[in-house]
This record gives structure tokens, sequence and C-alpha cells, in this order.
């Protein structure tokens, strides 16, 4: 028993840590049944959404679904739990944390955001490491935000409209959705870099964001950089209308901008260590312009 309470004390200890790492294993579907040469359940066949492929074997007609994702909990195999152990720690330690019971940590995935603030965040760490973790003052790992669905209708990934109270990201942000505002944020350990294929209607500014460590890249992104004071890579402003460069005042690579646009940025206040570069980019203003392949 002292065993067992010391053990739950060190995988919880590592939870509030780290987060909770995950892997998804995919589940393939197989249906089989006699080929009875029926019409009418040949049209269900085709129309039923759920079915990849379909083989007749003699008289056989095997049907194979879509790929299902099963969600587990990776803990460290050094805590020697069974899944069902680590399934069952996980949840208790859920609840004890959040006061939120859950039955299937793949559930975790549709709670990024609760009452409109991050709540269960998806970040990636090395190589196809996952985790979820929990929305406070500091976020360890690379984050991707996207759409709740997306045109073929898969259920995406961290889609909060604000940062809330996350202060730091120790890794790179990338925004592949509308936001609404940056919340506390006011480091990027990273990179930041917006989707070319969103256009930001809603947010004006980039405060309280005071410094970037890696590149920006504000594509299709018509802002004012606000706070914004350092960028210690490359500051990217092709195919953009971002003119007030707010309290920018070191770039320690390079800037590149649209030639149309270059007249309407003052960088006398700014101190750039790289160069400036300039492109003959085709764009409308105030409108997205996706990027060509």
């Amino acid at each position: 028993m002292i065993d067992e309470l010391r053990l739950e004390k060190e995988v919880y200890k590592f939870l509030d840590k780290n987060g909770v790492p995950y892997k998804d294993l995919a589940q393939i579907g197989l249906r089989i049944e006699l080929n009875e040469n029926d019409f009418f359940q040949d049209i269900l066949r085709e129309n039923d959404d759920e079915i990849e492929e379909v083989y007749h074997k003699g008289d056989f007609i095997i049907s194979k679904f879509k790929n299902q994702f099963i969600t587990q909990p990776d803990l460290p195999k050094t805590f020697k739990l069974t899944l069902k152990e680590q399934v069952e720690i996980v949840r208790k330690w859920f609840v004890e944390t959040t006061g939120f019971q859950i039955n299937d940590i793949g559930v975790l995935k549709e709670y990024p955001v609760l009452n409109g603030n991050p709540f269960v965040l998806q970040v990636s760490r090395g190589y196809n490491e996952k985790w979820f973790v929990l929305a406070g003052a500091v976020i360890k790992g690379d984050l991707s935000l996207s759409k709740k669905y997306n045109a073929q209708g898969y259920l995406g990934h961290n889609w909060i409209k604000s940062f809330g109270r996350i202060e730091k990201i120790y890794g790179n942000l990338y925004v592949d959705i509308e936001l609404r505002d940056f919340g506390q944020l006011k480091r990027i350990h990273g990179n930041l870099s917006f989707s070319n294929h969103v256009y930001q209607n809603v947010l004006s500014s980039l405060s309280p964001l005071v410094k970037v460590d890696g590149d920006v890249y504000l594509k299709n992104t018509h802002l004012c950089l606000g706070t914004l004071e350092s960028i210690g890579g490359s500051l990217n402003l092709r195919k953009t209308t971002v003119h007030d460069l707010g309290n920018l005042s070191e770039v320690k690579g390079n800037i590149l901008l649209t030639k149309s646009q270059a007249d309407k940025i003052d960088l006398s206040g700014v101190k750039i260590l790289g160069k400036v570069k300039y492109y003959n980019d085709v764009f409308t203003e105030g409108e997205l312009n996706p990027p060509n392949y």
C-alpha cells in the first residue's frame, strides 16, 4: 500500500510538471458478410460514409471502415504501469486537479476551451511526442491552433480565440485560426507564424507580446505589432498591410517586405542586424491571398 501511494505521488508530480503524454493508435474496422447480390444492400454500402473500401472475395463481401484513432496515455516506462493502470491514474489525477470527471482521455481533445479561456491544450515536443497540458501561465512545447472542424469535417485542435492567462510559450506558435486577442501572452521562445489560409479579421494587435526569440511570419495579417519590442530571427511582412510597427526596436535577422508596401513602413527606429529584402508580390490589400504552390 505504501509503495502504491509513493508511486501515485511520483506520477502526479510528473503530470503536474509535464502534462499527459499520449499517442493515437489507428483502429481498422472490417465487416465480412455473404454476397447475396442484394441491390438495396449495395446502395446502402455505397452511401455509408464510414466505409472506406469494399472488396469482393468469392462469396463474401469485405467492408473496410475508415481509420478510427484511439487515444491512450503514454507514461514513461520507468513507472512500470500497465495501460489500464495508466488510464486510471491519469483519470484520477485529472479529476483531482481540475474537478472534471473523464472516462476516456481522448475526450481531452474536445476541451481546449472552458468558459471562453484556454483549458486543455495539445502540444508537441521533440520527435512525434504529443502531450495534453493544462493552460497555465507557461506552456512547454510547440502549440498549433486550428479550426474546430476542417473542410472534410475532421476535428481540429486548440481552437482557442484568446491565449487567456498564458504568459509564455516555450516553443513555436502556429496560428491557423482567427484570433480575438493575445490575452496575457508576452513571450514566445520560438517562432510565431500565421497561416497563409486564414485572414485575420478581428485581431488588431500583437499586444501584450514583447519578445519573440525566433522568426515572425505575418503574411495575411493586417494589424499593429503593438508592444512587440524584439525579434530574435527574421520578420516576414510580405503580402500584408502591417504598417504600424508599434514598439519594435530590434530585429536580429532579415526584414522581408513587399515593394508596394515598403514606403508605408518606417524602419528608422528599428535596429536591423540582417538585411531588408524587397519582393515583387502581387496581392490584394484587405483580402486573403493564399499561397501559390
